[in-house]
């Protein structure tokens, strides 16, 4: 797709080129990244890697959201979010 790459392009030139970390955390400043959707990522992927390790989801989920100062329901329902335009899972499974 043409627009895409102009946008990528677009992206890539407003950036620093030091590194991917300070290339993403200038993005994040700039409000160019999607905060729920980069929580909902990292609590999906913590929740898996507790799971993977031995932990029960239900704990997992628990400690979780003790750790984070959020609500149980919030990291459950960032665990089964699905993309409701695609109809599937939003980032990765485990």
């Amino acid at each position: 797709m043409q627009n895409k790459r102009k946008l990528l392009i677009s992206l890539l030139d407003r950036i620093e080129q030091n590194n991917l970390t300070s290339a993403v955390e200038q993005m994040w400043n700039e409000g160019l990244l999607d905060r729920t959707a980069v929580e909902r990522l990292y609590i999906k992927r913590e929740v898996g890697r507790r799971v993977r390790a031995g932990e029960s989801k239900t704990k997992a989920i628990g400690q979780l959201s003790e750790e984070l100062s959020c609500s149980y329901e919030k990291v459950r329902a960032a665990v089964y979010y699905k993309n409701k335009i695609k109809g599937k899972t939003n980032g990765n499974s485990y």
